[in-house]
Formats: C-alpha cells, structure tokens, sequence
C-alpha cells in the first residue's frame, strides 16, 4: 500500500507546487505538509480536506482505497446480495430508496408503538441486518438497530455519504473505522461522527454485535 506521504507528494509535484505553495492553499504549516510526505506525521481528516481542495482532489484519494472507497454494485443485484456499504452508494446516487430496502412485517402498527416482532427488517449480505425502529419512512432520520454476526463487515471497502450517525452499542464489539482512526467500542459505548467521513464497520469480537443507529440528513 502506497504511503500517504507518497501520494501527497506525487500529487503536488505533479501540479509543480512548492511545499509553501500549498501550504497557503490549503491554510496548514508547510512543516505540517513536510512531515506528512517524509512519514513522520499523519494528518487530521480536517487537514486531509484542506489538502485534497486545495489540489482539487477528491478525498478519498488519500484513503486505503483510493478513489475507489465507494462501492459501485450493479443495479441488478438484490438489496440482500449487497453490502451495507453497497446500499448506502445506491441511496447517495439517488437509485435506492428507504422504500425499497425494508421489508415491512404483515402486522405492522399503524399507530406511534412499534412492537419487536413487528419491526420493518433488511438481512445484507455478510451477515449485517438493520431492522427499522420507526413505524414506516420518517423524512431526514434513519432510526434502527443493527446486527453484525461475528465477522461481518460493511463492505470490503469503506463508505461515505450524507449525514450525521449517531450509535450505541447494545452488546458485542464493534471495531469502527473512521478516517485514518480506528475505534473499538463495546456494550455501553456510543460514536458520534460525519457520514461524509469514510468510515467501516466490523465485528471484531466473539459474540454477534447489537447496536441502536440513527443518521441525520441523509
């Protein structure tokens, strides 16, 4: 896997731009932007935008997965042949809505009371199920629980988008990938982050991973 650092400079020499030159542009001390190409220092997600604007790159192309962090699945793939990151690439690029995804059960509420064996539910590939909290699609909100069995993953690739997440993990241990961070939280713990942060969800523990979810203005 090719350095940050490396990518850093490849990209500003290839714009024949000075260390200071960019320094300038993207508002960060040109020492900052040194350490970065040399492996001495990584940067902040906020420093990365910066950097990535003032080049006119796109974010991800300093990420893990280059610029192709995004998952782009065929549309005739079943919404359970697909990943949760797969999903949320379909929902950003407007060719999968909330309707489609959850299987509202037969003897769903029609009133505010959303019973647990009621609940609408989507089973992703990999072992990941979200199961909708609400009594059918709210405007702007995402509110559900989710499962990750032992193993499972939200694609082998990370994801951004929209909105604000906001999780609680119920039980298990839940390893989120967040930029260039990585944070394992267990039952109790909670995360709060942008969606338009790369981000990767694994269950790194023994035992199957429950969590309440929600997402902001996606």
């Amino acid at each position: 896997m090719i350095h940050i650092g490396e990518k850093l400079r490849t990209a500003r020499l290839r714009q024949n731009m000075s260390l200071r030159e960019l320094a300038e542009k993207a508002e960060v001390s040109a020492s900052l932007l040194s350490q970065i190409e040399n492996g001495k220092a990584n940067p902040s997600v906020r420093s990365i935008y910066s950097i990535a604007a003032a080049l006119a790159l796109p974010t991800n192309y300093f990420f893990p997965d280059g610029e192709e962090a995004e998952e782009n699945p065929e549309e005739t793939l079943e919404v359970g042949q697909m990943t949760a990151s797969a999903v949320r690439a379909l929902q950003t690029e407007g060719r999968i809505e909330e309707s489609d995804l959850f299987q509202d059960h037969p003897h769903r509420s029609k009133g505010p009371v959303v019973c647990r064996n009621a609940r609408g539910r989507i089973e992703l590939m990999g072992g990941v199920t979200w199961e909708r909290l609400t009594p059918g699609r709210e405007e702007n909100i995402e509110f559900m629980e989710i499962r990750y069995e032992v193993g499972a993953n939200s694609g082998a690739k990370m994801s951004r988008h929209n909105g604000r997440e906001f999780g609680l993990i119920l039980a298990g241990e839940l390893t989120v990938e967040l930029g260039f961070e990585s944070y394992v939280l267990r039952a109790g713990d909670s995360i709060t982050f942008d969606s338009i942060v790369p981000h990767r969800m694994i269950n790194s523990g023994s035992v199957p991973v429950q969590a309440v979810w929600v997402v902001l203005d996606r």
